[in-house]
């Protein structure tokens, strides 16, 4: 249980631009077939600043936005077992403190490259008037240009990845790089971390068709006329791998396959190390400038060298 003797609830911290969409979903479909409720939380304000948050749990729609304070309340209140907060920062962690977490974070300088794309093509402004300003003026500038304006734009976001608590036990700390390239055994520690795998697993007949029937009836659970159904059961590896299969990279990029980059998709490319691409000198050298640090304390890099060579760190 939670030191402070709260319901037990699990979380995942994530970030714009960091597999936060892909996770989440992973996330989803073990909550409904696992008998868990599952809710998400975002600050529509990220990646340029702080404001109040916003949940897609149907008994808060009335209240969303909601004040940041009210968070563990809220929580607590639709009795949600899984919070994915999409768009975390330190404050919020804080103030959830979940039972068990985990937290992916990306290298910086692939998270400007994302964005870039994303808040110049695809991502949506509706409501979003500070993020539609933005697009106007990625669309009316050179990508060279943009991407400076990006690096100031999302400037609050790289700031709160080194704000982190990366010292908490609770909170399993994974970089998107190795969950992307190791989906399967990534979801497995996360499952595992969040204790809520069994130590053996049915391997007979019967055993098996009662974790198959369990899910089934959970998935028929989000009925409203059949919410009375739904019971928790483990979470199981066949579960985790059906999940992560299904959410490829390929699949949600409509068949597309990864390094095939289409720039207006939300999948637009599926690699690491894209800023390479990208950055010219000038680039570099605004980044290491404001961001170098950075780098250098997430682990991505070991000195200021790379931006005079250009490349990631070996």
């Amino acid at each position: 249980m939670p030191d402070n003797g709260q319901r037990r609830v699990l979380a995942y911290f994530g970030h714009h631009k960091c597999a936060s969409t892909w996770i989440d979903g992973i996330l989803k479909q073990m909550a409904i077939e696992s008998g868990r409720k599952h809710i998400i939380v975002l600050d529509q304000m990220t990646p340029h600043g702080a404001g109040e948050l916003w949940t897609n749990a149907p008994r808060l729609q009335t209240r969303s936005p909601f004040e940041r304070s009210e968070l563990r309340e809220l929580i607590d209140f639709v009795s949600a077992d899984l919070v994915s907060c999409i768009t975390a920062d330190r404050e919020q962690a804080e103030i959830l403190n979940p039972a068990r977490g985990f937290h992916v974070i990306r290298d910086p300088r692939d998270i400007i490259v994302s964005a870039y794309f994303s808040h110049r093509n695809s991502h949506p402004t509706d409501g979003l008037p500070h993020l539609a300003a933005h697009r106007d003026a990625l669309q009316e500038t050179s990508k060279e240009e943009g991407l400076l304006l990006e690096m100031e734009f999302s400037a609050f976001e790289l700031r709160q990845l080194g704000d982190w608590n990366y010292a908490n036990e609770k909170v399993l700390e994974l970089k998107m790089e190795d969950v992307t390239t190791r989906p399967y055994e990534s979801f497995l520690s996360i499952f595992r971390h969040f204790e809520l795998m069994p130590d053996q697993e049915p391997t007979n007949g019967r055993g098996q068709l009662v974790v198959s029937a369990s899910r089934l009836v959970n998935r028929l659970s989000q009925r409203r006329s059949l919410r009375r159904l739904r019971r928790t059961i483990p979470v199981t590896g066949e579960m985790l791998l059906g999940a992560v299969h299904a959410r490829r990279f390929e699949a949600n990029a409509g068949g597309r396959t990864k390094g095939r980059e289409d720039v207006a998709s939300h999948y637009r490319k599926g690699v690491a190390g894209d800023w390479q691409n990208h950055f010219t000198a000038a680039h570099r050298e605004a980044f290491d400038r404001e961001f170098g640090e950075l780098l250098i304390n997430l682990g991505y890099e070991e000195d200021h060298e790379w931006a005079e060579r250009g490349a990631i760190h070996a």
